[in-house]
């Protein structure tokens, strides 16, 4: 189990840098494109659905961080002042919330793929909108896998 924590969290500081990636891009492409626009009176298309790309990217791995840092919103004014059993009940509900999350974005992703992996951006016909919904997967796989673990360590305790 230890093994598995370290590669949990290795996964979570890769999504951090990725995410503080995907904002330095965001920003770079949203000034460059007020650049365009107002300096050369010219525009890109491709640079509005390619900062959308990518804030769905920032979305969905922040998601994933932020489920690993028990920072999603959930019941933690009830959970905070049980104490025994209930608390014990109401943690697994909420893991299991949890995991049934995760496995309706997988499913999804499974769901769409024939659809997106066909479709591909009107100002970027060469890049396919797969792009746009593999976060979708990531996040779904890593808050299973996440919930999953969570139990098991709950249960061992």
């Amino acid at each position: 189990m230890k093994t598995f924590k370290v590669i949990l969290d290795g996964m979570t500081k890769l999504m951090q840098v990725l995410l503080m990636c995907l904002i330095a891009g965001i920003v770079l492409i949203m000034l460059n494109e007020l650049f365009l626009r107002n300096v050369l009176n010219r525009s890109f298309r491709g640079m509005t659905e390619s900062a959308g790309c990518l804030f769905l990217w920032m979305a969905f791995l922040g998601i994933a961080v932020l489920y690993d840092k028990n920072r999603l919103i959930s019941l933690d004014m009830i959970y905070a002042k049980l104490k025994g059993i209930p608390r014990t009940v109401i943690y697994y509900i909420h893991t299991i919330i949890a995991l049934c999350l995760g496995i309706v974005m997988i499913i999804s992703f499974v769901v769409l793929y024939p659809f997106v992996s066909t479709d591909s951006f009107s100002s970027m016909p060469h890049i396919s909108k797969l792009w746009q919904y593999i976060p979708l997967a990531i996040a779904g796989g890593f808050i299973t896998v996440k919930a999953v673990y969570n139990m098991i360590e709950e249960g061992r305790s």
